[in-house]
């Protein structure tokens, strides 16, 4: 199967064009550097990805004021740049996130009428960063400590959490070709 130069085995191994072969989250690596090179992270390999880049900061703030309308707490590249650096988010994080986003486009709209902008931003980007490395045991993550980088309680982002998850219906896992989708669509 091919999926935007992606070719799918039955085993899940995806085979990019100039890439090696890696399967999906046991090769985390090669998926690292393929985004460190295409998404403007630059080429020295001891340059950080605990945060967004410029242009995917950039991204963040303009698709995020389409899809949540609200002139009420409108997301910002400032704030984007504060919560990335603060809260570490990955570039993967990122990409699930704008997974979630897109799926509650389609099956939730009535909920982004709801959410400001930045209240998406930050939540999306909390439960996608606790799905891929809140472990539970030396990776995990505090919803404390989220609302300290976006600048709210602990209380609104308790609130913001169940709401999100509820408008999800809880369903968060993602096949990596919807994951593989989006990094196609941010390098394009």
């Amino acid at each position: 199967m091919e999926l935007d130069g992606l070719l799918l085995d039955e085993e899940g191994t995806f085979s990019l064009s100039g890439f090696q072969e890696f399967t999906f989250l046991p090769r985390h690596q090669q998926l690292s550097e393929r985004v460190r090179k295409r998404l403007y992270y630059g080429w020295d390999k001891d340059c950080s990805l605990d945060n967004l880049s410029s242009p995917v900061a950039d991204i963040a703030v303009e698709l995020l004021q389409k899809v949540a309308p609200s002139p009420i707490r409108r997301l910002q590249k400032k704030y984007v740049s504060h919560v990335s650096r603060e809260a570490c988010i990955s570039p993967c994080s990122m990409m699930l996130a704008l997974v979630y986003i897109e799926r509650l486009r389609h099956r939730n709209p009535e909920y982004l009428q709801q959410i400001s902008s930045s209240d998406l931003f930050l939540i999306s980007m909390m439960v996608a960063s606790k799905y891929l490395y809140d472990e539970g045991e030396e990776e995990e993550v505090f919803n404390d400590e989220w609302g300290a980088a976006g600048k709210v309680d602990v209380q609104t982002m308790n609130t913001l959490e169940m709401n999100f998850l509820s408008a999800m219906d809880w369903s968060l896992y993602t096949d990596p070709r919807e994951l593989f989708e989006v990094l196609s669509w941010l390098e394009g």
